[in-house]
């Protein structure tokens, strides 16, 4: 299998830091300095993620930064808290920063200007037209990293539709988790501060984005194949009521895995492959139980694209399935060679939240990838693919790891 993987060659350099001091123009020098230990500016490359400590002072991080190191790209975002190299900052001021040189490599930003986010769906000529500045911009996408303001992205709609005009082009990313109401995030590209819409980069030429998927589950019970469905609502699975397949499966469990239904809810995972013969972890769309008719015998889940014919599997949710699964899943990334740099979006509700230990997350990309540069943050929602598709995710780390590929 690892003959089969393209081989990562060690031309790019990445710097990164993190910091939780709360005056921000000494957070942003310690940052800056630390990378100029590794780095040589300019820059091809920079990224900056901030707490909500540091909002009203957006622009003079970003002064900072172009003076500094004058990045040929830059975008960054706000957020509740931010991930660097082995360290995760929650509940206080942060600042995390990361910068590249990717000699080889095309990357250029955009954002929502150049697509339509104001309607429900994406107008096709402005995607079109989106599409085709990439391809000119960087050749041919190797992947795509957004960060998505989530009061005025209508990702539902958007992911699809990039998915379905960029084939087999991972996207990763996250969505602004830094205010509780519009217009009260921050997105930065290349100098411009915006309060709304969706920024980000586009890799080309030599740059390759390697992406992990951890939704943190594990399957119970056996797949089952849908029978009878309604927009989001299943009805029947293997020709039975739904719900008393639920019921029925509830009564074989153990003990710990009925616990843990009942604290954390019902989640569904939806095979995204249906030709494989197997299903296992990173085979599934996790999403959750959202609704009960307990008359019908049907439940309504968070996924609009449920259809008779594909198969479900329930699965539970806790810490320590979480830490099983991630570690496991950033095993297949050691398969790619040595990582250049990464950038991680983790859910809001996984760190402190979930685990009983701190920096996990960072921890475990450090324990399986060594110390290399990273630079994220907790998102209210996070992008990455499953299988060829790329969709909106919660509870989930999503990693991408760049690497040079000749």
């Amino acid at each position: 299998m690892a003959d089969s993987q393209p081989t990562a060659t060690a031309t790019f350099t990445f710097a990164s830091a993190v910091t939780d001091q709360d005056v921000t123009g000494e957070a942003i020098n310690t940052c800056l300095a630390q990378v100029l230990d590794t780095i040589e500016p300019p820059v091809d490359l920079a990224m900056v993620f901030i707490t909500p400590h540091h909002r009203d002072q957006f622009d003079l991080i970003h002064r900072r930064i172009e003076t500094v190191l004058s990045p040929a790209a830059c975008v960054g975002t706000m957020a509740g808290g931010v991930i660097g190299s082995r360290k995760e900052v929650e509940a206080s001021a942060g600042l995390s920063l990361l910068v590249g040189n990717l000699p080889g490599a095309r990357v250029a930003t955009f954002d929502s200007q150049h697509f339509d986010t104001a309607g429900p769906t994406p107008e096709p000529e402005r995607l079109n037209d989106f599409v085709d500045g990439l391809i000119a911009d960087v050749e041919k996408p190797n992947g795509l990293v957004l960060l998505a303001d989530p009061f005025s992205s209508p990702m539902s709609n958007l992911l699809p539709a990039l998915s379905m005009s960029l084939p087999d082009v991972p996207i990763v990313g996250g969505m602004a988790s830094g205010a509780r109401q519009p217009d009260g995030n921050r997105l930065l590209i290349d100098g411009r501060i915006q309060t709304s819409g969706a920024v980000g980069l586009a890799f080309g030429g030599a740059a390759h984005l390697d992406c992990t998927v951890s939704q943190g589950c594990r399957p119970i019970g056996k797949p089952f194949v849908i029978t009878k469905a309604k927009r989001n609502v299943v009805m029947e699975l293997a020709g039975q009521s739904a719900l008393e397949v639920a019921r029925e499966l509830l009564e074989t469990l153990p003990d710990e895995d009925k616990q843990l239904l009942q604290s954390n809810g019902w989640l569904v995972g939806r095979v995204i492959n249906e030709y494989q013969e197997r299903f296992g972890r990173g085979d599934f769309l996790i999403r959750p139980v959202i609704g009960l008719d307990p008359n019908a015998g049907y439940f309504a889940i968070g996924d609009a694209q449920v259809r008779v014919g594909q198969t479900i599997q329930f699965h539970v949710r806790d810490q320590k399935t979480a830490r099983e699964d991630f570690t496991m899943l950033l095993e297949a990334q050691k398969l790619y060679g040595p990582a250049a740099g990464a950038i991680m979006f983790s859910c809001n509700g996984r760190g402190t939240h979930l685990y009983t230990q701190p920096n996990a997350d960072a921890l475990m990309v450090a324990d399986a990838l060594g110390d290399v540069p990273m630079a994220g943050f907790f998102a209210a929602g996070e992008i990455g693919p499953v299988g060829n598709q790329s969709f909106l995710h919660g509870h989930t780390a999503s990693l991408a790891v760049v690497r040079a590929y000749g």
